[in-house]
């Protein structure tokens, strides 16, 4: 994102990757080539597979990065994004559980029932996939603290929130539903070329997640799926958005009947 605009105001841009693609915790690798290939055409460098050795200074400011290539890199300015570590430590302190931050049950309790902890530092059983996730992002952290308080008032409701997430990278307004880790396969909608695109994520025929391109009707459309615990086959997301909208109204219509029996 502040690649993209830096470039956009005039600057020259250089992005250092100490893996070797871009967004490799947060996308599948063909959005990750795509926002690499948009970013490129624009003339950001993107160096991948490369480190940081050190920092040169002049008067006291910033002059050069040199990489772990040995290669100088004249700046005038250096944003480091290397993550964060959850702060855990007054929970600990306290004796409360700590897995990858800290540890809460459906309701946001903590293994000390009388303490709830939400958002970042929070980690839980996701109910779409199964497994043990710590979510950074606002949409978790709202949705979690909506339930705490229920839960505080006495409520006995199980998160069941869809996360989604955003990013605004240039001419790419990328939007995610879902948790797409353990995907082995995926559908295509749209035309990556024209910048306008969405990859629908499965495990087997389990709807994981959609990963949209600037077609927010597809995310939308995603999140009322997965919400409803509908799970489109491949072959109906092949129909396009008409298609799945259909499906989905059938759905929602014998599904209470489902429920009743």
């Amino acid at each position: 994102e502040i690649a993209a605009t830096l470039k956009a105001a005039g600057r020259k841009v250089t992005v250092v990757e100490a893996v070797d693609r871009l967004l490799g915790r947060a996308v599948a690798p063909i959005i990750a080539r795509h926002v690499r290939q948009r970013l490129e055409a624009t003339g950001v460098r993107i160096l991948t597979g490369t480190t940081i050795a050190r920092l040169e200074a002049d008067n006291g400011r910033v002059a050069a990065v040199v990489t772990s290539s040995g290669e100088r890199l004249p700046a005038q300015m250096v944003i480091v994004g290397i993550g964060v570590v959850p702060n855990v430590e007054l929970a600990q302190a306290a004796g409360i559980t700590i897995a990858n931050g800290i540890r809460v049950d459906q309701q946001m309790r903590t293994s000390v029932p009388e303490i709830l902890a939400i958002g970042d530092a929070a980690t839980y059983r996701h109910w779409l996939t199964g497994g043990d996730v710590r979510l950074e992002s606002v949409q978790n952290a709202t949705d979690q603290a909506r339930l705490a308080a229920r839960t505080i008032l006495g409520h006995a409701d199980a998160f069941a929130a869809v996360p989604w997430f955003w990013s605004d990278i240039g001419d790419i307004k990328l939007q995610m539903v879902g948790l797409i880790s353990g995907g082995d396969s995926h559908v295509l909608l749209g035309d990556v070329n024209e910048n306008r695109f969405s990859i629908y994520h499965y495990a087997g025929n389990r709807l994981l997640g959609i990963e949209s391109v600037n077609r927010p009707g597809d995310h939308m459309l995603g999140r009322k799926m997965l919400g409803a615990g509908f799970s489109p086959t491949p072959q109906t997301v092949a129909t396009g958005p008409d298609g799945l909208k259909a499906a989905l109204a059938a759905f929602q219509q014998v599904e209470p009947v489902r429920a009743a029996e």
